[in-house]
């Protein structure tokens, strides 16, 4: 059984209940970075107060927060990497633990949404993955009038800046080529959107919707093309995954997989500014994409950002 609340930009938020089911019966699709997807059938819709009773109940027995000198110390290897062209892009993630037994799951979740609101703010609770929440930006896969379409979302700076860097323009640039070539090789026309700002909350991030015309496209297929893309993972993606097998070292269990409505049509979102909630504390999830360009400390800062902005949302009892 999987618990959800969700809210989507501009809409109220709601609760239902989903049972497990096959991938081809499903309304809704759950997948981990590196998990298989599991399908899921809507059953009711329920009150929003009933859905927190089993939130957060299992406590974390262990964690090691990184350091900021480990973490950079793995961008350096990364960026080693890059410079012998063994990989053009790499999206290295990290986790941080907040011990704690007084954060309130309720009102976080309404305060994320107040804090987030061009997000899709949601919670869900299942008995083998956890209690997780977040804020996600980024919409890997939305049905359309013409078709369907994908953002590329990457770059990352806090709000209110007044220019990007080269850096952070090559990163989006990697992620928007790669949405594109795939949705070619789907078949259709595809076109892209000019690039513009995407606030999310305190940090703002390059963005470009990927248009295809194509709308026969079957959903669940779509998904696994395009997941993981550049901007969770790297490109090349074979060569990105070998070196965060190699580099990254913790799993990343749904932080930076799919969560994705298919009924009727589709909207599927990453799940990225994830938070997994525990009875002892909450862990945080963040990353950043390594290029050419890229300082080790500006990355562990880019990290400090992103679990900063959840953090400042957690309200306590």
């Amino acid at each position: 059984m999987l618990s959800l609340i969700v809210q989507f930009p501009g809409a109220t938020p709601k609760a239902l209940r989903y049972r497990s089911t096959s991938l081809d019966q499903s309304d809704l699709i759950l997948r981990g970075f590196n998990l298989d997807a599991l399908g899921f059938a809507e059953e009711e819709t329920t009150e929003i107060a009933h859905f927190w009773g089993e939130f957060g109940q299992v406590p974390l027995d262990n964690w090691e927060n990184k350091s900021a000198e480990s973490y950079q110390n793995e961008v350096s290897q990364v960026l080693q990497k890059i410079h012998r062209h063994e990989v053009q892009k790499v999206v290295l993630s990290r986790t941080h633990f907040m011990s704690t037994e007084a954060a309130d799951a309720s009102a976080t979740f309404q305060s994320l949404c107040n804090q987030f609101p061009n997000c899709t703010v949601f919670a869900f609770h299942h008995n083998h993955f956890g209690s997780w929440m977040g804020a996600t930006p980024e919409v890997l896969l939305e049905g359309t009038e013409q078709g369907f379409r994908s953002m590329s979302l990457a770059g990352t700076r806090l709000s209110g800046g007044m220019n990007w860097g080269e850096k952070e323009i090559e990163e989006q640039k990697f992620v928007t080529k790669e949405i594109h070539r795939t949705l070619k090789n789907l078949g259709g026309h595809v076109r892209r959107t000019p690039q513009i700002t995407f606030e999310a909350g305190p940090v703002e991030h390059l963005m470009t919707w990927v248009n295809t015309d194509n709308s026969q496209l079957e959903a669940f297929e779509t998904l696994e093309a395009l997941h993981p893309t550049p901007a969770i993972c790297g490109t090349p993606t074979p060569a990105a995954l070998a070196v965060l097998h190699e580099i990254e070292s913790y799993p990343r269990e749904l932080y930076t997989g799919y969560l994705a409505w298919v009924k009727d049509t589709i909207y599927a979102n990453v799940l990225l500014r994830t938070m997994k909630w525990h009875s002892n504390g909450i862990q945080f999830f963040a990353g950043g994409g390594i290029t050419k360009d890229s300082v080790p400390l500006n990355e562990w800062m880019e990290t400090e950002y992103k679990i900063s902005a959840l953090k400042d949302a957690v309200q306590l009892k």
